[in-house]
């Protein structure tokens, strides 16, 4: 069994947030929440270089969690205001979070769909950006915190380009991963990866990432002990291809290689990710927003991904002795699961949760290995909960 796929961190959540009562994070526990643009960078001062940031009204925690999404455009086109970037960055300030929505440069589209080393610099211009307005949340914190950021708890993500930008963000950590063309483009672009965007002398730091429709220039950027990552893909996806191909489905463009060639180098590296594999959906489905099933789904399932990775979470899990963690596998699956418990105690009671809260079968398991056949239900998304006590959640796709 391969323990580190859809591998998650097990959460020491109370069984009453299943059955309707909010928790921080997890649900939206505000309801309303203000938006400020700024200026990030103190080099430039255009609109690439805003950002919308997202804040719950009415909350009086002073170390929240940031997290950064990345808008969409194949690095020509889209903007932080698109209906995607509105709905994520609502829904997670809502929850809690300090939400916040980046632009960053944009190519020429006529000059970036016919020269490949174009499409390369701007990939390297996005991560510049996003490295600079992550550097700002630092330096307001050093100061005077006015966003009272936790800057241990930095998650970042986007949309198809901007899901691009942020797994090279996070994956690409020393300009000795890049070959000799990109090291060149480099030096004569940004110069470092740290980039020339500004907020120099503060750091950028990233807990997670989550990509959505996105992809990797070299999968050789996975490393062991990488960023954890959750990935959301359609494998019918003709403009970021769940495998490899050239972006945009454009023979001029780069090849990209997406969550399915990702996922065995995660497997292989044993760095820890969760993903929502389509199989239909095409590269749209996130950018339908919350018109969307499968972006809500998506939010849903990056806030639980990211959810014991905040600080103040981790150390009330370290407080319950029955803390575990299991593994699930297959997952997407069409009906028969494994799962082994990697804790000292067994599984014990579990229920079936259907996307409607509805417990749709339960039982008890009382060994630390076990197989469940789900064949009977309706394909869908579901909600696995064991333990008595209560001991965690993982969310089940099954594909009929």
């Amino acid at each position: 069994m391969n323990h580190v796929f859809n591998f998650l961190f097990i959460t020491a959540l109370s069984i009453n947030a299943i059955q309707g009562q909010n928790t921080r994070y997890l649900d939206p526990v505000f309801t309303a929440v203000t938006k400020t643009t700024v200026t990030y960078s103190d080099v430039f001062n255009d609109d690439y270089h805003k950002m919308d940031i997202y804040t719950p009204n009415g909350d009086n925690h002073n170390k929240r969690p940031l997290i950064m999404y990345v808008h969409g455009g194949a690095f020509f086109a889209g903007d932080k205001a698109s209906q995607d970037c509105i709905d994520f960055c609502t829904e997670f300030a809502k929850k809690g979070y300090v939400a916040v929505s980046v632009n960053y440069r944009l190519a020429n589209a006529f000059l970036f769909l016919t020269d490949k080393k174009i499409q390369l610099n701007a990939v390297l211009q996005s991560i510049a950006d996003v490295k600079s307005s992550l550097r700002y949340f630092v330096k307001d914190a050093s100061n005077n915190n006015q966003y009272k950021i936790d800057t241990t708890a930095f998650f970042l993500g986007g949309y198809s380009a901007g899901a691009v930008a942020s797994l090279h963000t996070g994956w690409v950590t020393n300009e000795t991963e890049l070959d000799a063309n990109l090291q060149d483009i480099l030096k004569n672009g940004i110069k470092t990866l740290n980039g020339d965007a500004g907020n120099n002398g503060y750091s950028n730091p990233i807990k997670a990432l989550y990509s959505m429709a996105g992809a990797v220039y070299q999968t050789s950027y996975i490393s062991p002990n990488d960023l954890p990552v959750w990935m959301g893909h359609a494998k019918d996806d003709a403009t970021v291809s769940y495998n490899c191909a050239p972006g945009l489905n454009n023979p001029l463009v780069v090849t990209l290689c997406g969550t399915g060639k990702m996922m065995p180098k995660l497997d292989s590296m044993g760095v820890k990710y969760d993903s929502m594999i389509l199989e239909t959906g095409g590269h749209s489905w996130p950018g339908l927003g919350n018109k969307g099933k499968d972006f809500e789904k998506a939010v849903i399932e990056i806030a639980e991904f990211f959810y014991p990775m905040i600080p103040q979470n981790v150390q009330s899990i370290n407080k319950v002795e029955t803390y575990q963690a299991i593994s699930v596998y297959p997952n997407p699956t069409k009906g028969l699961i494994e799962i082994y418990q990697f804790g000292s105690s067994d599984l014990g009671n579990y229920r079936i949760i259907n996307g409607l809260g509805q417990s749709v079968m339960s039982g008890f398991i009382g060994d630390k290995r076990a197989t469940l056949d789900l064949s009977s239900l309706p394909g869908g998304y579901y909600k696995l909960v064991w333990g008595d006590p209560f001991l965690g959640i993982q969310t089940i796709i099954l594909s009929q």
